[in-house]
């Protein structure tokens, strides 16, 4: 069993295990079994009370892989697998589509503005400076949060990059992505980036600038003069302060917005489709949601 429940990341673990509490606490308040092996009549009348609350269907589908993950890793039928069910969240999605991802990206003149004010928002020289590397390898390397940073502070999993995934090179540097999202066996991946003709949002500079700095040691590479790793909070309430002092909107942007700016600026320059998806990792044309208008005013 712990083989199984190794095979994916332990963040979809927790979220699996409360949907799990969740479903058995319906049961048991409508008379129902309490213990595995789930009814498929109970699933049902599960998805028809989330949808009185209101659920959305993602909600509803995240609730189901978890109730079947389960279910087959204890060696039973996976009662979701039916036609009902299936058709049921489907049905309501097309009811109800999610609203549209408004996350605004963070495109080249946004990078250079809010690294900028950095040096304003930060307590140190070396926190700005570690800021606008974390900045500059968001976007450039098209990585996400949890890509670059630690969970928290606590968090020692290892998926946020390490010093031994940079390596330099001529020309440039290379990233070691070991481990994301869309890569739960850790194949890995690895991004080379060049130097950036403005000098104040290049990556490599920016690196180099940090690297000249950084406490000596392994561990995390993004890490305070304390050596405490910096966290997903930590870099999201950086970027909130700098969009601030730049004057645009926080509500409009996220840590995700240096992804999508990444995805967003590549079709700007007219670079190819396939060019786009290997800057982010993208295997299918998924990277097209990611393409927004950049407004190139400020507001």
């Amino acid at each position: 069993m712990q083989g199984v429940l190794s095979s994916i990341a332990p963040s979809t673990l927790r979220a699996y295990s409360a949907a799990e509490q969740r479903f058995w606490a319906f049961a048991r308040e409508v008379g129902g079994p309490t213990s595995w092996p789930a009814p498929q009549d109970m699933v049902l009348r599960y998805l028809a009370y989330l949808r009185a609350l209101g659920r959305a269907p993602s909600t509803m589908r995240g609730d189901l892989a978890a109730i079947s993950f389960f279910s087959k890793a204890l060696g039973f039928e996976d009662p979701c697998d039916c036609f009902a069910a299936r058709r049921a969240v489907e049905g309501w999605r097309r009811l109800a589509p999610p609203p549209p991802d408004k996350r605004r990206p963070i495109t080249l003149p946004i990078l250079r503005e809010i690294t900028l004010r950095t040096k304003d928002i930060c307590w140190s020289e070396f926190e700005a400076i570690l800021f606008r590397a974390a900045f500059s390898l968001a976007f450039f390397g098209a990585l996400r949060v949890g890509e670059l940073v630690c969970a928290s502070r606590e968090d020692t999993s290892g998926r946020a990059l390490q010093v031994g995934d940079v390596s330099w090179g001529r020309g440039g540097l290379t990233i070691n992505i070991r481990r994301s999202k869309t890569d739960q066996l850790g194949r890995g991946a690895s991004i080379f980036l060049r130097p950036a003709a403005i000098a104040a949002v290049c990556p490599v500079r920016a690196l180099e600038e940090y690297l000249a700095l950084r406490p000596s040691g392994p561990a995390p590479l993004l890490v305070h003069a304390d050596c405490s790793p910096v966290s997903r909070f930590q870099f999201a309430a950086v970027l909130r302060a700098c969009l601030a002092a730049a004057g645009l909107p926080q509500t409009e942007f996220g840590t995700h917005s240096f992804r999508i700016g990444a995805a967003t600026s590549a079709s700007e320059w007219g670079l190819a489709s396939s060019q786009i998806q290997a800057i982010g990792r993208w295997r299918s044309s998924a990277y097209r949601t990611y393409v927004r208008p950049s407004r190139a005013g400020r507001r």
